[in-house]
């Protein structure tokens, strides 16, 4: 019986990146539509965590856009905001709550879009889930940008491509647009069916073009 390559993150690489980007954030920052929280040390230890879980749930054969798998959605974003301390999440266990409020309300139009689109493109759908979760009403409190990231990587490396990962090349190209999507509503018909399709259509082909191989490790497995 012959052998087949899955693939899993590079988690060192994508520290590197992560750690390109932070030193060049001052200047890029600058040419930003909206001021950004820099990327502390913080930020960036919890996103490699996120980006270890996914790299874990890629490995247990985890199917994340189901109604058993999207817990595991809710702790992506946990992992974004408080890492692994289970002080932290003590600390902030209110808004822990609130944001399982959110999500509970927010998830089943995504698992729905998922369902619907599961013969798309890795790009198409990677992009689709990112552009939902980020547009209102947002899936989370916050850190939809950080864990939409992450899901979209999740898409693409089950796919056998690389995650997606912030670089100083593709960092502009990348916050600019999550800016404006942050305030198109999936409710209202004119943002549904034009806007954010639109803006769908921009993730795909950005990700298609800026995709690193780098950034993912092979597997080969008997």
């Amino acid at each position: 019986m012959g052998k087949y390559k899955e693939y899993r993150l590079n988690l060192e690489e994508i520290r590197a990146s992560l750690k390109e980007v932070q030193r060049n954030f001052a200047r890029l920052s600058e040419e930003m539509l909206m001021r950004r929280e820099p990327l502390d040390d913080r930020i960036i230890d919890n996103l490699l965590a996120g980006y270890a879980y996914v790299d874990q749930l890629l490995e247990d054969g985890v199917d994340l856009f189901t109604l058993k798998g999207s817990d595991h959605i809710l702790e992506l974003n946990h992992i974004v905001l408080c890492g692994l301390d289970e002080r932290v999440r003590l600390e902030f266990g209110p808004h822990i709550l609130e944001t399982r409020r959110r999500f509970s309300r927010v998830i089943g139009q995504i698992l729905d879009w998922c369902r619907e689109k599961r013969s798309k493109s890795a790009c198409k759908r990677a992009a689709g889930v990112y552009v939902l979760g980020v547009s209102q009403p947002q899936l989370f409190l916050e850190g939809n940008h950080r864990t939409g990231a992450l899901l979209a990587s999740y898409i693409l490396v089950k796919d056998g491509k690389p995650p997606f990962v912030l670089t100083t090349e593709n960092a502009l190209a990348y916050f600019n647009p999550s800016t404006l999507i942050k305030y198109k509503h999936k409710k209202k018909f004119l943002d549904m069916q034009y806007y954010l399709k639109k803006y769908m259509k921009y993730f795909a082909e950005f990700l298609e073009e800026t995709l690193d191989k780098r950034f993912r490790r092979k597997i080969v497995t008997p």
